[in-house]
């Protein structure tokens, strides 16, 4: 039996990992999970880097960051699974959505909300008051492009009218209540933990803003994946078994009480459930919004890691300033993520769903792929 330390961030979409740990699909594969709550990204990177960790529940960009050496340290990464699609939202504090209510637009929409939050910005500005301060759970994360996009939608200059920070995601409610961050940029649950306490709005879903985003993956140290890649097989192929299982609506009442166990989420089933089955809340009793494609943990192929959604994220990177465009980089951005290593513990999965819906639209410039793969 291989015992393998992995690491996690309390986040719905860690479900597939705790769900191969705990319900069996670890053990089949001949392999034991030992699962390592961590609270912050930074963590998760800094463990995976020196071998504490043999591999973690990650956000792509990070891998692709810490490969091309941008913000840290260069460490070579490997992503042989994707462990989710979307699953995150926006959520603003409830005074500031109060104030955008007030401004005559649509806040039901997404080009709607984020015009009022820049009259709102504006408005602030125009009075002298101090900026409003946005929080991300990382700098390389989707989460960082996605409040990005929805500020510009808004007219918001990110690095000019307002400040942004980061938060690691269990802190994002209780900074939002203590006043630190006017809002925030996450993953499920915590926009639902924000509303549940009555001190945030959620403005956007994610799925609202990109259609289908590049979420969490499964990122391990080039060197585990080239000394043991049969135990890397093992392991993909019992996280796509878990992930099947966990997207089944039938099992989410028992998923839920799974990740809501204190050494895991810590929170209370329904919350999780809501965010499983896509229904959340954007104010407290309100309305629910229903997005069918808010959380995808394995359906259409969401599992298999595509070079696609890395040039992607690349692309995100380099338009939010974090580092130049260069040819040989955006190439080995594209070989952080590897779909072989997936076909082969996996063999052949049909690939249903689009690439991320950004070009072309009212959320912000971004790269043309045919460009980055031309140089």
């Amino acid at each position: 039996m291989r015992r393998l330390a992995i690491g996690f961030i309390p986040l719905t979409d860690a479900a597939v990992l705790i769900a191969a740990a705990e319900r069996g699909f670890a053990m089949a594969e001949g392999i034991e999970i030992d699962l390592h709550k961590e609270v912050s990204w930074a963590n998760i990177r800094d463990k995976v880097n020196i071998g504490l960790l043999d591999g973690a529940h990650m956000l792509g960009p990070l891998a692709i960051a810490s490969s091309l050496g941008l913000g840290h340290v260069r460490v070579p990464l490997v992503v042989p699974f994707a462990l989710n699609l979307n699953g995150s939202a926006i959520t603003i504090d409830k005074h500031v959505y109060a104030a955008m209510g007030e401004v005559g637009e649509d806040l039901s929409t997404a080009p709607g909300a984020a015009l009022a939050l820049g009259k709102v910005v504006r408005q602030r500005k125009a009075e002298g008051r101090d900026p409003l301060v946005f929080a991300a759970v990382y700098s390389f994360s989707t989460h960082t492009y996605l409040i990005r996009h929805f500020l510009k939608a808004g007219g918001v200059d990110p690095d000019r009218d307002v400040r942004l920070v980061v938060v690691p995601p269990p802190f994002m409610a209780e900074s939002l209540r203590g006043g630190l961050i006017h809002g925030f940029s996450v993953g499920s649950p915590w926009n639902s933990v924000a509303v549940d306490a009555d001190v945030g709005r959620i403005a956007v879903l994610g799925a609202e803003l990109f259609g289908w985003v590049p979420e969490k993956v499964l990122g391990v140290h080039a060197r585990f994946a080239n000394a043991e890649p049969e135990v890397l097989h093992r392991l993909v192929r019992a996280l796509y078994a878990a992930a099947r299982w966990c997207e089944d609506p039938t099992n989410h009442e028992d998923l839920a009480k799974l990740l809501g166990e204190p050494r895991h989420l810590n929170l209370p089933a329904d919350i999780l459930r809501r965010t499983l089955d896509g229904r959340l809340h954007t104010a407290p009793g309100g309305a629910l919004r229903v997005h069918p494609d808010y959380l995808i943990l394995n359906r259409d192929g969401a599992n298999r890691p595509s070079q696609d959604h890395a040039l992607w994220m690349y692309a995100q990177i380099v338009a939010a300033g974090q580092g130049e465009f260069a040819a040989d980089a955006a190439r080995e951005a594209m070989g952080v993520y590897r779909p072989d290593i997936f076909d082969a513990a996996v063999g052949p999965v049909p690939v249903k769903h689009p690439e991320p819906d950004c070009v072309g639209t009212q959320f912000g410039e971004i790269f043309d792929q045919a460009a980055f793969l031309k140089g």
